[in-house]
């Protein structure tokens, strides 16, 4: 167990190992007490992605489970071919460890395209769905420009700090990236101490672009969704936050303006506001009253 501070709380966080969908050993931490709410890291990222966020969703009486996706950070890679409802199915396993049933799932960028197919294929699991910084899967979403995506690879970088470095120039808002350059070193730190290897990198590109129906079955979702962007994400072009949302019964949106692809990162306190004011108006009207 790991003990923190967030906020005026002292926060003790479990590190779990976790069997997956087919046995592969998964790293697990789950922060602090309350309602269940699963976060998914995006393409290459690892849990530390949504550090930032973390300690206020916990301040708002969130028990945050996250994890490291197979074949990154601690989590072993496995033997099966990767592929998206595969990550989902781990998804599901890690629910099952951190005895939570049902929870609320929060993907990012890639992960949340891994969150659909959990809201598609686990749909009992799921009581919300929030979606951050991503598109649809099966290939249908709106790509970036081809100048973006090198970057954020890394193409033609020497070592692991020097291609987060490239990615961070696409990551993040030109404005954030002028005034908060402590934290972007120091997130170019924590990539290059723990690089996701090449060949998962390039096993998660392959799943994340083969077709499949995802796109189709999005209507048939009936979890509560909130689609949430920053609208100067030039990785995840904006146009697929307005797709999802307009593809998702009943879907909210919620955009925040000239913020880039790690908006929450940008923003954390109003990004962990905003999912907390969305998870508790989803509760019965006496539950929300008694809080």
């Amino acid at each position: 167990m790991v003990r923190y501070r967030a906020g005026t709380m002292t926060v003790v966080a479990k590190e779990l190992r976790v069997r997956g969908a087919d046995g592969v050993l998964l790293a697990v931490s789950v922060h602090g007490e309350g309602l269940p709410l699963l976060l998914i890291p995006g393409l290459g990222a690892t849990r530390v992605v949504f550090d930032p966020m973390v300690p206020a969703l916990v301040q708002r009486e969130q028990r945050v489970i996250v994890f490291d996706p197979r074949g990154t950070g601690e989590s072993e890679p496995g033997q099966q071919p990767l592929s998206l409802p595969l990550l989902a199915a781990d998804a599901a396993a890690v629910l099952d460890a951190a005895g939570a049933p049902r929870a609320a799932v929060l993907g990012a960028s890639m992960g949340g395209v891994v969150a659909q197919h959990l809201a598609l294929d686990h749909a009992a699991r799921v009581e919300c769905l929030l979606l951050a910084a991503t598109g649809p899967g099966g290939g249908r979403a709106v790509p970036a420009d081809p100048r973006v995506t090198d970057a954020l690879l890394g193409k033609g970088a020497r070592t692991p700090a020097e291609a987060y470095r490239r990615a961070c120039t696409v990551l993040y808002s030109p404005q954030f990236q002028r005034t908060h350059q402590e934290f972007i070193d120091e997130q170019v730190r924590l990539r290059a101490a723990r690089p996701v290897r090449a060949q998962v990198f390039a096993a998660q590109l392959k799943a994340l672009r083969a077709p499949d129906d995802s796109f189709d079955r999005l209507p048939s979702i009936s979890a509560p969704t909130l689609v949430m962007h920053g609208t100067d994400d030039a990785v995840t072009p904006f146009e697929n936050a307005q797709l999802l949302a307009s593809r998702i019964p009943g879907a909210r949106a919620r955009w925040f303006e000239g913020c880039g692809h790690l908006f929450f990162h940008e923003r954390p306190e109003e990004s962990a506001r905003v999912v907390y004011e969305f998870l508790r108006d989803q509760r019965p009207a006496d539950a929300r009253i008694a809080t």
